[in-house]
């Protein structure tokens, strides 16, 4: 697979989830984003940028390597974010008060508790029994096998040029 085909199959991901979130999930079904969902909304656009620049430029290797690098960083924010948003969903009770590990600081559970009562009160919606974290988090996982192999790819050298 090319680097340009990646960047491509990439931004069409990206663009297709933002897509389904913005048209589908908020203005159709009037679902309002609490502040993990657009964190993960804003993750997507970045990496969909950084996916067209990758796929209009076709960049010499070492900066197509220094955009997958940073493709790579977002993905793992990504997933650290989607991680945390399902967390917070499989802990909440119905009050919406979120089951804090006993080891944590103070004020990571002050921020915890902040989301849980915006993020937890939306869970309603469901697609295949996967919730919104649960798909955000799956498509995270399916990128990051194509930002690896980007990264990864072999640069071919030219000896006579």
């Amino acid at each position: 697979m090319s680097y340009r085909l990646s960047n491509f199959i990439g931004l069409g991901i990206c663009a297709g989830a933002l897509v389904f979130a913005l048209l589908y999930l908020q203005r159709e079904l009037g679902l309002e984003s609490c502040p993990l969902c657009t964190l993960t909304r804003f993750i997507f656009l970045c990496l969909a940028l950084l996916f067209a620049i990758g796929w209009i430029l076709n960049p010499r290797p070492w900066l197509q390597r220094l955009l997958s690098g940073l493709n790579l960083l977002l993905l793992i924010a990504g997933l650290s974010t989607s991680l945390k948003h399902a967390w917070i969903n499989a802990t909440a009770t119905p009050d919406c008060t979120v089951a804090t590990p006993p080891d944590a600081l103070s004020a990571l559970q002050s921020i915890t508790q902040a989301l849980s009562d915006s993020c937890a009160s939306g869970t309603d919606w469901n697609l295949f029994g996967l919730q919104v974290p649960h798909l955000s988090l799956l498509l995270f996982v399916v990128l990051l096998p194509l930002v690896w192999r980007q990264l990864r790819k072999k640069t071919r050298r030219s000896y006579f040029n």
